[in-house]
């Protein structure tokens, strides 16, 4: 499969990729989680790119090229699949016929190659690598960060402890998708308001709900008083009437064997939002 082609981009959409990994574990410094499942489910497209993605992109084949020759080992883009969870693959930049040599290649700005020249990965970049390995099965990984003027390239052992929390989080992420409930949202994930109009508007909604929740509280309990005093009896009188509803059970469709092997997320609505309003 080639990358960055719309057959590419569909096959990822439900999946969790390397670069997905470093917002998952909350060191992007681009995205939340948050905003990566909206992605994932499609309540948001995908972030446009920008000059340094676009650069990056420009020069990943000369500094693939440049990598091959350093190594005198050829390597080419390929797709991943984890062997055991379908749901986890890694979009390499390089990888050669047998399997043992991965190299993640980056063409970023002056302050992360500069870091990479001194021999350390920038923290954000550590669970792409993680991930990378662990889809791939190898023990090592080659971080080669590359401009016009110079390059470094550095081996970077595999982390088992590090890959275990990993795995978790993914898969407590990837639950997140199909269960269309959202991981927990992060400061960055809210736009703080402090203009007049908005804080009259959310001091009135305030104290209307605390007299709702007040009045709320009063119903319940004259309501559990008037069922008591029906004696389980249909009872009228001033003005109100009690009558008991009977409906029928749900019907528990996991239970039913021969919807088993049936896709029933075929059948499912789209996605729909709505909003909660709630006090900080």
């Amino acid at each position: 499969m080639e990358q960055n082609t719309q057959e590419w981009l569909t096959f990822r959409k439900d999946k969790i990729g390397a670069s997905d990994a470093p917002v998952i574990m909350g060191v992007s410094p681009w995205i939340t989680p948050y905003q990566l499942w909206e992605e994932k489910i499609g309540l948001k497209g995908p972030k446009e790119e920008n000059e340094a993605m676009a650069r990056g992109k420009a020069m990943e084949a000369e500094a693939r090229e440049s990598f091959q020759r350093l190594m005198q080992i050829e390597v080419e883009p390929k797709v991943r699949v984890h062997s055991e969870r379908n749901w986890m693959i890694a979009s390499l930049d390089g990888i050669n016929k047998e399997g043992d040599v991965v190299v993640e290649i980056k063409c970023p700005g002056y302050k992360d190659h500069e870091a990479a020249m001194d021999g350390v990965v920038p923290e954000k970049y550590k669970p792409q690598l993680q991930h990378q390995m662990e889809v791939c099965g190898v023990s090592h990984i080659f971080y080669f960060s590359y401009n016009p003027t110079s390059y470094k390239m550095l081996l970077i052992e595999r982390d088992n402890n590090y890959i275990k929390e990993l795995l978790d989080k993914e898969q407590a992420f990837y639950q997140c998708m199909q269960d269309c409930e959202p991981p927990g949202l992060v400061d960055r994930d809210y736009i703080v308001r402090q203009d007049p109009i908005w804080l009259e508007m959310a001091s009135k909604w305030r104290e209307l709900r605390s007299k709702s929740k007040a009045l709320e509280n009063e119903e319940k309990s004259l309501r559990e008083e008037l069922l008591k005093l029906t004696g389980s009896m249909n009872c009228q009188g001033g003005g109100l009437r009690v009558n008991k509803v009977v409906r029928k059970g749900n019907i528990k469709y996991n239970a039913i064997p021969e919807l088993k092997q049936v896709d029933l997320e075929r059948y499912r609505d789209p996605i729909t939002e709505y909003w909660k309003i709630g006090e900080v």
